[in-house]
């Protein structure tokens, strides 16, 4: 039997959501309705796809009575719109982030919870063919103990984002990545950010995070690169692997010390330059493969692979992140007021 999904929110991603969905077949999916507040996006989103619209999501719940409802509304609204659905008994995914805050986040997982409802986080970047690969190469041990991982997510500027910054909005996608590829807790944070072109939150992050296997990870986040670059490098004793998530392509540089075959090098330790490879990776739209993982789960009611607890621990690193910012700026006033004393 088919599922029955609405979505709420038809701006931009909504409008990717509701074009994977049209995808698949009646057998699967039967989308039946898309909620928006701007008449002109949702005569647009109505036409595309020939769905039925509404102005309230709420409408739409009354109307249609869905299995499951994408939330793709700005992040401010996500709390909002998953209680509602929650408390009715309506399975969710949310994209991300979660939510806001911790706080909402974790009285919605009490919603679900006595509900009965599942909820999904849209982390799409586990469903890129890439790291899905690297997941697997990691695991079969091809690169040994890992050292250190390094996200570069950065590009021009998004009109459309007002109400995040890069932390909340962008460094989500890799400190969840982080934290599945390691399945470490983070020990402690440190975070530099600037604001030059948002008007209220910052669009540059250089972070690092520490976590409890000794694993560091480097997050370089921004929005004031005129070129779009979405790369994650993974360094260990055997080598590094490099992921384009634009292309999903993945190359490992061996470090050769530690395949020769040469009984004198045996016994040394170190890096030297070897062989890099571009391995096979079955290419795929990540939208779809996240879909696709959250009808299976709701059809044989087990949990999808990003939960909302899930989501809820990648917020928590984000809060960590946002705290580490206060709290230097907090100790800059704090300097700055002792100087001018003694001026």
């Amino acid at each position: 039997m088919s599922l029955k999904v609405g979505v709420v929110g038809a701006g931009s991603m909504g409008m990717n959501h509701l074009r994977v969905l049209s995808d698949f077949s009646a057998e699967q999916i039967c989308l039946v309705g898309v909620a928006e507040t701007s008449d002109s996006v949702l005569q647009h989103a109505m036409s595309r796809f020939h769905v039925a619209g509404y102005h309230d999501y709420r409408q739409m719940i009354d109307d249609t009575h869905p299995d499951l409802v994408a939330v793709v509304v700005p992040t401010n609204l996500h709390f909002e719109v998953a209680s509602y659905l929650l408390d009715r008994g309506i399975n969710v995914l949310i994209e991300k982030p979660m939510t806001s805050t911790i706080e909402e986040a974790s009285l919605l997982l009490q919603l679900a919870q006595r509900s009965g409802a599942h909820i999904a986080v849209g982390h799409i970047e586990r469903f890129n063919p890439a790291i899905i690969a690297l997941k697997q190469h990691m695991m079969a041990g091809d690169i040994g103990n890992i050292f250190h991982l390094h996200a570069r997510r950065v590009g021009p500027f998004p009109p459309r984002i007002r109400d995040v910054g890069v932390i909340l909005d962008l460094a989500t996608h890799d400190i969840d990545i982080m934290h599945y590829l390691t399945r470490s807790e983070v020990a402690h944070v440190y975070a530099e950010t600037q604001r030059r072109v948002h008007t209220t939150c910052e669009d540059l992050l250089l972070g690092v995070i520490r976590f409890t296997n000794d694993v560091i990870g480097i997050l370089d986040i921004n929005w004031l690169t005129p070129t779009k670059i979405r790369e994650l490098t993974v360094t260990g004793e055997k080598g590094m692997f490099l992921v384009n998530y634009l292309t999903q392509d993945i190359y490992f540089y061996e470090n050769d010390y530690t395949s020769t075959s040469w009984d004198a090098l045996r016994s040394l330790t170190g890096v030297s330059e070897g062989t890099m490879t571009r391995l096979k990776v079955q290419k795929a739209e990540p939208l779809h493969l996240e879909y696709q993982d959250v009808i299976q789960a709701l059809q044989n009611n087990t949990s999808p692979t990003v939960t909302g607890e899930e989501g809820l621990a990648t917020l928590k690193i984000v809060h960590q992140l946002l705290a580490s910012i206060s709290e230097k700026a907090a100790a800059r006033i704090q300097e700055v007021a002792y100087a001018s004393k003694y001026v």
